[in-house]
């Protein structure tokens, strides 16, 4: 849960006051606040927001990632330069009006992503951004530091995918499943032990919309269901809430299910893309979109 709060506390300064300070007069200074917890030795996806001391997040720029890993001594190792490439996660939010009319509130995330970063070792990482907005202007950024651990928390990309045996709409009530805000959806028509035993892609996502610590799993799911209609259910998809919703529904408070414990989750949310042979292929720790995982299903053969 320690890791947890110190996403919440990132992605919250993210969306409301930053303590950067402001340059009066000049161009606005923005800082990046990564919004992942965990990377590994090896390839990784680096994803970030950037923000101004209003709390305005900087969308649609141009955006290089220079990183560079700290030594010993305190000194500077450059790594790579990196294009980031900016993204949108869109949801939508059933709103009530008094006159008994339901209204859907667009909910957009939108984030940029530095793809396969190569980061060699673990230790500490610092990324110095290089940023043009979408008016050709470069704006002050400040970057970000992330640290790099020797083993995953969450099952890692290549390991196989725990057989989890989580409810399905054949066990229980949709509202049972989910806290999503709808009637139903075609996320919860198969567990993970009935997709492996299939033999064919799937994705996998934690997220609880109505009880979302990071504030991103609604948009995720969203997104999930968007991707699932995309591929006119060529691949299926799972959703699978991280908190026992009948304790946070009626008690307020979050408790980790068995199947979020099985995977080793130490965040929400999380989304698994598996391969035919049953182990994890891709993995995205908080805001992913349904391109994204459009892309590495299509890597697996599903298009």
């Amino acid at each position: 849960m320690r890791t947890l709060r110190r996403l919440t506390a990132i992605l919250t300064a993210a969306a409301a006051l930053l303590t950067v300070a402001a340059c009066g007069g000049q161009t606005p200074t923005y800082s990046g606040f990564v919004t992942a917890t965990e990377f590994l030795p090896g390839p990784n996806r680096i994803s970030f927001v950037l923000a101004d001391v209003n709390g305005v997040l900087l969308e649609e720029a141009s955006v290089q990632v220079r990183l560079v890993r700290l030594q010993p001594d305190g000194s500077e190792a450059p790594l790579a330069e990196i294009p980031a490439i900016w993204r949108r996660a869109e949801g939508g939010t059933p709103h009530l009006h008094p006159d008994g009319s339901l209204h859907t509130h667009l909910d957009v995330r939108g984030y940029y992503t530095a793809d396969g970063a190569e980061l060699p070792q673990q230790g500490t990482y610092l990324a110095y951004l290089g940023v043009v907005n979408a008016q050709g202007r470069t704006v002050r950024a400040e970057g970000f530091a992330f640290s790099v651990g020797a083993a995953p928390s969450a099952v890692g990309v290549g390991q196989p995918a725990p057989p989890t045996r989580n409810l399905t709409l054949a066990d229980a009530t949709f509202r049972k499943l989910s806290s999503r805000a709808v009637e139903t959806d075609p996320l919860h028509g198969a567990s993970v032990a009935g997709a492996l035993a299939q033999g064919e892609p799937f994705v996998v996502t934690f997220a609880s919309p109505a009880f979302c610590v990071s504030a991103l799993c609604g948009p995720v799911v969203d997104e999930m269901a968007a991707a699932y209609e995309a591929l006119n259910g060529r691949a299926v998809f799972i959703h699978i809430e991280p908190w026992v919703l009948s304790i946070a529904r009626e008690e307020g408070r979050l408790v980790l299910t068995p199947e979020a414990a099985e995977w080793g989750l130490p965040t929400e949310p999380w989304t698994f893309v598996v391969g035919a042979d049953g182990r994890v292929a891709a993995r995205f720790e908080g805001l992913v979109n349904r391109d994204e995982v459009l892309a590495a299903l299509a890597a697996l053969g599903v298009r």
